[in-house]
């Protein structure tokens, strides 16, 4: 297993989601089918609300495929149920019993009755997975492997059994269930839970959330009223069986209003004044009820559409198991073409993932997707690592400018800020990872979002010490926005010394635990820190999948690269129990043909059995490099320490191989209840384990298994196999129980009954590969064109790009030979051309470049020029084009700026200002505590700032928060020239994003004729009075703007691309830089005018000219640095000095150089706020800073 083998003591079911829905295809093409994976899928929120936001518009013809993975079996089963409702006659009209079937502890009969009839039916469907496949829910719900049908049926016949009691036994039932909730609910006075999902008006639904969750605990429903109605009292089967057992195990966090949009139950509506404040519960509960049925017929609708015998345009796979086994079964059966895979179902089974023939099988004329353009985790990365998840993924993420992977966290790492938890999970530099495993989150690429996550910054702000900090990121592979990269335009290369380093350091972060020194460090600091150690996600064989990444992507002397690695291991010191896990590392670097060490080559082990062989390998013929231990722990031995172990939380189980004077660690086990039948002796012995459907609950044996080197068993004589729990902190009180070494059971290796050696794992047979992993594509070779990436002398961050550029076209020869000096112009924030005369050359980059700073090493007799670029990061240093609109199969793909339906956005009220107090600071949150210190003027040196500071007038005008009646238009000029003008028309909810969107139309200058006489016809409204806001920039925000016009008309565009769209014909997006030209297509001018001459009769001779458009605020990113106003600058009215990006991270202003402690940067003694790594920096960066350098106030 890629993760751990953790002892899930006390676990809870998660049948409820716990976060809003969100749009899946957010940032897809309109045209582009959408292969979605779901894993850790939780309930179908999103499923739905994709489905809905799809339903209108040109998307609404996109085919959905969504295969959805979750370990909890019962999560699975409840979703069949409901789409397999959803999809029968009649929908529509039994949604309020599916809402109660859904998310009420306690039924009426009208749902209990229908709940149990489907269950029946899917019963008598689900025989067999011909059966269900050719039942009427087979064309469009699907399982992906026979075991996952035979699970749903397992609980499908469990609800239906409940039916069937005695009375006594329907009493005892009752009684029970009662008790379980009762004692389930959550001890604390307040839960907040469901706050979140009011967005940006979360401050005002903290009461009403904790409000309705204690109603809804008291009384198991939905309701604004603490009383349960008398009819609904039938526990909900659904809700009785889980993997915690045969009880109710709900979560004491769930509450139903967290799955939706609270806002627009708090906003005020078109014609409503009210103040959210005065918003009752129960109006709040009909509308989640309202967004529920109007989902559910959306979808209904479309499982309507298309009959049992036609292709649906909605697919949904069922599959129930481990999500990072999912990902490479699929990754190995693309590659294979098998269906049958060598990877686990999930943890604590011993059946691996074979896929149904009829969906993944080479014969099938309707092949399931094994490559996905959408991939979601939840909040995976909270339970099993963000890096386990990309190493994963990155596979099986489709290789387009629109595939995006989507990770989630709710935990905040204890005694960390917001922004210092990103860099922990990926344990290192986040730019730096992203170059070695090719996925990179893109807000941190382009310093914005559009999702707001006001919510906690609001709890992080009432709060010092906050446990959840939840962020949704969306991922991207490197080098997505260039419309000329394909998938091999940004080879990289890393010299093999700094490769080696950066992996050492990565080593040392992923095992930090061990690292008593930095343990102890961090407790220190921070007490609460202690927390973190209970959540261990990676093992050895973690880290060697890591580099069996980074060895298929990065161009480097790989054999030098190891050795180097190899040794620092081996000198490490810090990890107190490293050189424990030793073996287990030069193991797992071996199955997934990584490297190997020379110890361990075929040559050496057997040399070590011919000069004596161990007692162990006496039958064999032949001794291989590996072997497999195969331990069987009675349960007579294992019972009386399950109530330790439950108590202890999630501790990680491991084994050791113990000898007289040696004693290795091995943490990639896997574990299984069930009995053992050995056939066979020697290298011909295989094991057979038959699992225990009971599990930890029946009377069979732990068994457990593991690879090891066979020189370990072979260098020693007497040895023992010992089950033994990972010391942490949370499992300090197992030593009383189980000793310092806090062993588990121990057995001696020659001990046949309870150890055994295997040429194999258990349940292989003598033709199955061994367990590595399958390469995806050979190791890159060196090419022409790649990437030098540079590291810092540390080996943690990427400082520059070189690339070496080979002159073969005839006239750039002739330049460079004759003298002339090529120049390096800027072409986007990723790519650069290089000039020769009249030609030039363009190359992308992974990452954000500078240009301007680009040096080159020109080689005239050879022919070639050498170009080093410094990488372009530091928060501010953003360019023009930071909103890349890229041509993608004959569509138009958008790279950091997600689609919209605006029309299924809803619009809020803006007559009572006072309703609107929330707006402004939902607006500002676009600004960080650094650019809050930045003095606004016509530009600040940051293109993005000034865009913000522009947006920010703009929503303050369009809200009425800053004037009483808001501008007719806006007019964007530079040195008073108008070069775009802005309608808005409303006001409304981007609610999937929790965020405010702008629904408006532009108009960009351009000297046509008609365009010219519509304006002269509406001058005098717009130009009288007030109706017109002018806002002054400069010339480098309206070349941004151009890129944002292009990205805002295109995110919401309801219209398709004419053949002859200005794009296409020019070849150029935006199709122009110039102030007095239109940079948008025509093609979707004067398209859905209705609305805006509705709003503006009198500006009906404008409406052939203006196109709709989308505009949100551009957000700080709080995992980047502080967001929000600080409180000094509120005190002292004093402006503080502006920070850079690189004193935010403690770095030098001037060259950009790192610390290497808290105390190792000069301060300037006048602000106390800028750093200087020498006196030499202070003064070059003096003339500058000078301008903005203040004395704090005491």
């Amino acid at each position: 297993m890629a993760h751990p083998a953790i002892w899930r003591g006390k676990q809870f079911f998660y049948p409820i989601g716990n976060t809003s829905a969100v749009c899946l295809t957010q940032d897809l093409c309109p045209s582009e089918k959408a292969d979605v994976l779901l894993l850790g899928c939780g309930d179908l929120r999103h499923i739905l609300y994709t489905v809905y936001t799809d339903s209108t518009g040109s998307q609404a013809s996109r085919k959905l495929d969504f295969t959805c993975c979750d370990l909890e079996s019962a999560v699975i089963a409840r979703n069949a149920i409901l789409f397999t409702l959803l999809a029968d006659e009649g929908a529509v009209q039994k949604v309020p019993q599916i809402w109660n079937i859904f998310f009420h502890f306690y039924l009426d009969k009208a749902s209990h009755d229908l709940l149990i009839s489907q269950c029946r039916k899917l019963v008598e469907l689900s025989s067999d997975l011909d059966s269900w496949n050719n039942g009427p829910y087979g064309h469009f719900l699907r399982m992906c492997t026979r075991d996952t049908l035979a699970e749903l049926r397992r609980l499908w016949q469990l609800y239906v059994k409940t039916t069937a009691c005695s009375p006594s036994e329907a009493k005892a039932f009752e009684s029970a269930y009662a008790a379980d909730v009762k004692a389930s609910k959550a001890k604390f006075k307040f839960v907040y839970t469901s706050s979140r999902a009011a967005g940006p008006l979360s401050m005002y639904a903290l009461k009403m959330a904790g409000d309705h969750y204690n109603i809804y605990w008291e009384t198991g429903i939905c309701s604004a009223v603490p009383k349960r109605p008398s009819e609904m009292s039938r526990p909900n089967p659904t809700l009785a069986y889980s993997m915690v057992g045969d009880k109710f195990g709900v979560h004491y966090g769930t509450d139903p209003l967290s799955c939706f949009h609270l806002a627009e139950a708090l906003a005020p509506a078109p014609g409503n004044s009210c103040h959210p404040e005065k918003v009752a519960l129960k109006d709040t509960i009909n509308v989640c009820k309202t967004q529920f049925f109007r989902w559910c017929t959306s979808v209904s609708k479309v499982l309507g559409s298309q009959g049992p015998s036609s292709p649906s345009p909605l697919i949904i796979r069922c599959f129930v198991g481990d999500a990072l086994s999912l990902c490479q079964a699929l990754g190995y059966s693309r590659t294979t073409k098998s269906t049958s895979t060598p990877f686990p179902v999930a943890p604590w089974k011993s059946a691996c993932i074979t896929f149904d023939p009829e969906a993944y099988g080479t014969d099938t004329k309707s092949l399931a997707p094994t490559t996905f353009n959408i991939i979601d985790t939840s909040n995976l990365l909270d339970h099993v690592g963000v890096l386990n998840i990309l190493v994963v993924t990155c596979p099986i993420l489709q290789r387009t400018p629109t595939a995006t992977l989507y990770t989630e966290g709710l935990s905040c790492l204890s005694g960390s800020s917001p922004e210092d938890t990103l860099p922990q999970q990926l344990c290192g530099d986040i730019a730096a990872i992203g170059l070695l495993l090719g996925l990179i989150p893109v807000s941190f690429v382009s310093q914005f979002t559009n999702r707001s996550n006001m919510h906690e910054l609001l709890m992080q702000s009432a709060k010092e010490d906050v446990t959840q900090n939840y962020e949704r990121l969306a991922w991207k592979l490197l080098g997505r926005t260039e419309k000329f990269a394909t998938d091999l335009d940004c080879p990289i290369e890393i010299a093999p010394e700094q490769l080696a380093g950066i992996l050492f350091n990565l080593y040392l972060d992923i095992f930090f635990y061990q690292n008593m020194a930095r343990k102890m460090t961090m407790v220190k600091q921070s007490p609460s820190s202690i927390r973190i150690y209970g959540d261990i996600h990676y093992h050895r064989r973690a880290y060697a999948e890591i580099l069996s990444v980074v060895k298929r992507r990065v161009i480097t002397e790989w054999a030098p690269t190891m050795n180097i690695l190899h040794d620092k291991i081996l000198g490490d010191k810090t990890l107190l129990t490293g050189m424990n896990h030793y073996q287990d590392l030069c193991c797992q670097l071996h199955l997934l043909d990584v490297f190997t060490v020379e110890w361990m080559s075929l040559q050496k082990v057997q040399e070590v059995c011919r000069l004596e062989r161990p007692l162990v390998f006496r039958d064999w013929k032949t001794l291989q490099q590996t072997v497999c231990v195969v331990l069987i722990i009675p349960r007579a031995r294992l019972q009386p320490l399950l109530p330790a172990l439950d108590e202890a939380g999630t501790p990680v189980l491991q084994c050791d191989v113990r000898g007289a004077v040696t004693s290795n660690t091995f943490s990639c086990i896997n574990t299984v209840f069930g009995t053992v039948k050995i056939s066979g002796k020697g290298d011909r012995k295989t094991a057979a384990i038959e699992e225990d459907a009971t599990r930890r609950y029946g009377t069979s044996p732990l068994v457990v298994w593991f690879w090891v080197p066979s020189v370990v068993i072979a260098n020693e004589h007497r040895m023992s196999v010992v089950l033994t729990v990972l010391s942490t902190p949370a499992t300090f009180s197992l030593t009383m129980k189980l000793g310092f070494d806090l062993s588990l059971f121990r057995a001696d290796m020659g001990d046949e009954q309870l150890v055994h050696i295997l040429r194999q794992r258990p349940n292989s047979v003598p033709e199955s590969p061994e367990e590595k992993s399958i390469q995806i594509s050979d190791r890159p070779m060196k090419t022409p064109g790649a990437t030098f990436v540079t590291l810092d002398k540390e080996c943690k961050k990427p400082l520059s790009f070189t690339t070496r550029v080979d002159i073969v076209e005839p006239e750039m020869k002739a330049s460079l030979t004759s003298g002339a000096t090529p120049t390096v112009n800027q072409v986007s924030m990723h790519s650069i051309a290089i000039v020769l005369g009249d030609k030039s050359l363009q190359f992308p980059f992974p990452l954000p470049i500078d240009a301007k700073k680009a040096k080159l090493r020109i080689a005239r007799k050879s022919l070639y020029i050498e170009v080093t670029l410094p990488l372009k990061l530091a928060l501010g240093e953003t360019d023009s084009d930071m909103f890349p609109v890229i041509p993608h199969k004959g569509d138009l793909a958008l790279w950091n700026m997600h689609r919209v339906n605006l029309d299924q956005c809803v619009p809020f009220s803006i007559t009572n200002k006072k309703a609107l107090d929330w707006v402004n600071p939902h607006v500002s949150l676009m600004l960080s505590e650094r650019e809050r210190r930045i003095p606004e003027s016509l530009t600040t040196g940051s293109t993005l700032l000034d865009i913000k500071h522009t947006l920010h007038v703009i929503f303050g005008h369009a809200s009425g928060t800053t004037d009483d009646k808001p501008p007719l238009c806006y007019a964007l000029q530079e040195e008073q020239k108008i070069f775009v003008m802005l309608f808005i028309t409303d006001l409304r909810l981007d609610l999937g994003s929790h965020a405010i969107v702008a629904d408006a139309w532009v108009m960009p200058s351009s000297p046509e004729p008609a365009k010219i006489e519509a304006f002269g016809k509406v001058s005098t409204h717009v130009m009288s009075g007030t109706n017109m806001k002018q806002l002054g920039i400069a010339a480098e925000e309206r070349k941004a703007w151009m890129h944002l016009l292009v990205a805002a008309t295109e995110r919401c565009r309801t219209w398709e691309h004419k053949t002859n769209c200005e794009y296409r014909a020019k070849g150029a997006i935006p199709l122009t830089f110039e102030p007095d030209r239109n940079p948008i297509c025509s093609c979707g001018a004067g398209v859905g005018t209705e609305a805006f001459v509705k709003k503006y009769p009198m500006l009906r001779p404008l409406a052939p000219h203006v196109t709709r458009a989308a505009i949100s605020p551009l957000f700080a990113l709080s995992y980047m640095e502080r967001v929000g106003r600080p409180k000094d600058a509120d005190a002292t009215k004093t402006p503080p000095t502006p920070v850079s990006a690189a004193t935010v991270h403690h770095v030098c202003a001037t060259c950009g150089k790192e610390g290497s402690g808290s105390g190792s940067l000069l301060i300037c003694s006048r602000c106390r706020v800028v750093r200087y790594c020498s006196a030499n920096c202070q003064r070059e960066d003096w003339k500058g800073h000078k301008k903005h350098c203040v004395v704090p106030s005491s």
